[in-house]
């Protein structure tokens, strides 16, 4: 055996005790956060930005407006009458606005929000509800619940619903790691498509800051921050997205969404990129030594099983596909993750905006 191949089995094993560290630490139960339990009395103004169509949006829209909260007014907001999803919000019956903010640098659905926040005045908190997002009847609630005089951002990441093929199910997957960000306080982050706060945040220039952003999600997060609040993490309210997606919507998505999360903070770039190049790294290790030297390094697919595993106590029920699906998140991860890193620009919604 050559001094070379040696070292490089030393090291894999190095990687190999640290994932499976990790694999198994992510498979222990884990401990549920104290929160306040009961409802909080705050005037919500709960704002759903509408642009084109997703699946089911007539129905999202109708369930924004029967929320079992006691003190919330729902609004849907579009840039005009002309927009495709006007259709499903007068089927609604919800109540709308046509977003009249300007902004030079904003995405279209932060102009939405901002002229929602700054015509509807006298509220002690906005919600965030994505019109993709599909709210049981207890949603805002679970959100309102979580609020205390330390919080302030109650969000909640969703469960990505595939209505499609295989591509659907990998959305589905993928989500996963957003579950364990939010689980971790270090990591966590306001969900825009699922996110209450503070009237506070839009004070003190955060109103100024927050209408020229380009991501909601990642400028409340700031925010937030800046301020000494904390992020409560509600799962409890079970927020929905239906998917369809295909091979090529769901890589663009799945960058897309990676790079937001970098804006977040550039420490996830960099700890991602470590994490899943390792799985990565490991897997491939393992495919070909365990076939060419040794059976025995076999043992080095042992990450990428617990990495399975995690998904099937996500998943909660048997389902063989999740392993192929697995496989291939392995790859697309640090793919992912190493693509943010030079992305100046991204699509969203027909509109292409720029990175920092």
């Amino acid at each position: 055996m050559g001094v070379l191949l040696i070292c490089y089995i030393i090291f894999l094993l190095v990687v190999w005790l640290f994932l499976t560290g990790a694999g198994l630490q992510a498979l222990a139960p884990k401990k549920a956060e104290e929160k306040p339990k009961k409802l909080q009395k705050l005037k919500i103004l709960l704002m759903v930005p509408c642009k084109g169509t997703d699946i089911e949006l007539e129905r999202n829209l109708r369930n924004a407006t029967r929320q079992d909260y006691p003190n919330y007014r729902a609004v849907a907001i579009i840039e005009g009458t002309a927009d495709p999803a006007f259709a499903a919000i007068r089927a609604s019956g919800i109540e709308y606005m046509v977003a009249d903010s300007n902004c030079r640098n904003c995405s279209g659905k932060v102009r939405n929000l901002a002229s929602a926040i700054k015509r509807f005045k006298g509220y002690d908190a906005y919600c965030i509800l994505d019109s993709d997002v599909n709210a049981g009847k207890g949603w805002l609630s679970s959100l309102a619940s979580a609020m205390d005089e330390s919080t302030g951002i109650a969000t909640a990441f969703p469960t990505f619903n595939p209505t499609g093929g295989f591509w659907s199910k990998a959305k589905h997957i993928w989500g996963f790691v957003g579950f364990g960000l939010m689980e971790n306080p270090e990591t966590r982050f306001g969900w825009g498509g699922s996110l209450l706060f503070r009237k506070e945040l839009m004070e003190k220039g955060g109103f100024e800051r927050f209408s020229e952003s380009i991501s909601d999600d990642v400028t409340l997060t700031a925010l937030c921050k800046a301020r000494g609040l904390s992020i409560a993490y509600v799962p409890e309210a079970k927020p929905i997205v239906d998917c369809k997606e295909t091979a090529s919507s769901f890589i663009e998505w799945s960058n897309r969404q990676t790079a937001f999360s970098v804006l977040q903070s550039r420490r996830n770039l960099e700890l991602g990129l470590a994490y899943y190049s390792a799985h990565a790294l490991l897997l491939v290790s393992a495919i070909i030594l365990s076939i060419w030297y040794s059976h025995i390094l076999a043992l080095l697919f042992l990450p990428f099983v617990l990495f399975t595993a995690k998904s099937y106590q996500r998943e909660g029920r048997f389902d063989l596909s999740i392993v192929p699906i697995c496989l291939i998140l392995v790859f697309v991860y640090p793919y992912n993750l190493a693509n943010s890193a030079f992305m100046k620009r991204i699509n969203w919604r027909g509109k292409t905006y720029q990175l920092g």
